[in-house]
């Protein structure tokens, strides 16, 4: 929940002729057809010929001779394409958590089947993503950054292959970027009329009418994420995070915090008490304080919801796919559907 800005590394310049050199020695030859459809995902549909082209939420158009089978993606986005039926050959960005388990952000992606090219914020390999004669890059685009591409080596990493990157924070709502996402994939030859795509979009309305439902209760939820030393409350709303803010429009009474940052408010630990709340969620990713590390903070032990236990962790960054984000939906709303009013 910290800033890109804050979150971004040094990086080394990359050589744009090198990388052109590297990715002319590879040639075309020995790419094959496109990879197999993710099993028990939507089916892939045979590839369109002709002209390929999709303009992403930069206002920038992406085109390509015919619709790109080599694929690296953030590892998001690309759990999303796998659950609409579309693999990547590689990936970047967190795969596995600290304790060597999956990163759920992975989704279903078989991590054996696709070359990771950098697992940290600012770690994209350059020369390796060229050795993968990729014909698409595809991430996600957090307000004005592209995600966990670096920045000094955009100009070399464009040159190699076309990009494409969806929009999922600022001001969008969840059901434009799980449509973005659909469309991408059609585009890229998923099959319109795969079982498992009806059977998602079903999945992820009945959620949602189950959480409208659940709201009802009147409870007051609060998203929160912990640092050594800084609180931050996430915000619902207009730029706000999309999930939260989508959880807003199902009835749920989220508390959208304060100040100019339309992503979160951020207090020190001795204001962590500042919002009272029936529910807490919190950032479960592995950069943030634990549960167990932010209970030991006198003030967050001392919120209503923390004091009862009605405390539930937030999958941010769940994969945006219809069976996903229905996964997510159905588990918070059996959580919440065991508290109460405070």
């Amino acid at each position: 929940m910290a800033s890109g800005i804050t979150r971004r590394q040094a990086l080394r310049g990359g050589s744009l002729l090198t990388l052109g050199a590297l990715a002319a020695a590879c040639g075309t030859a020995g790419r094959g057809g496109p990879p197999a459809a993710p099993a028990g995902a939507a089916s892939k549909a045979a590839s369109t010929a002709g002209p390929w082209s999709f303009t992403d939420d930069r206002g920038k158009k992406a085109e390509a001779p015919a619709a790109p089978n080599r694929i690296v993606a953030y590892v998001g986005a690309a759990a999303a394409l796998w659950d609409f039926g579309v693999p990547s050959i590689g990936l970047f960005g967190s795969t596995t958590l600290k304790n060597g388990s999956k990163d759920p952000l992975a989704g279903d992606v078989d991590l054996a089947k696709a070359t990771s090219i950098g697992t940290g914020y600012g770690e994209f390999n350059v020369e390796k993503y060229a050795s993968l004669q990729p014909e698409l890059l595809v991430t996600t685009k957090f307000n004005d950054l592209v995600w966990y591409v670096p920045e000094k080596q955009m100009g070399d990493i464009e040159a190699l292959a076309p990009m494409v990157a969806i929009e999922t924070v600022k001001g969008t709502d969840l059901k434009k970027v799980l449509a973005r996402f659909e469309e991408l994939a059609l585009s890229l030859g998923a099959d319109p009329a795969a079982p498992a795509l009806a059977q998602g979009k079903k999945a992820f309305d009945e959620a949602s009418e189950k959480v409208t439902k659940t709201a009802q209760k009147g409870l007051k939820v609060l998203a929160v994420a912990g640092g050594p030393d800084q609180f931050w409350v996430a915000r619902a709303g207009a730029g706000g995070y999309t999930d939260l803010t989508y959880l807003a429009s199902l009835g749920l009474a989220m508390e959208k915090g304060a100040g100019d940052d339309p992503l979160y408010e951020t207090l020190s630990w001795e204001q962590a008490a500042k919002y009272e709340a029936d529910v807490v969620l919190y950032d479960a990713r592995s950069q943030w304080l634990t549960l167990e590390d932010m209970k030991k903070k006198a003030t967050f032990a001392q919120i209503p919801a923390v004091k009862a236990g009605q405390v539930v962790p937030w999958v941010v960054e769940t994969p945006y796919s219809y069976q996903r984000q229905a996964a997510w939906l159905d588990k918070l709303n059996e959580q919440l559907s065991a508290f109460k009013p405070l």
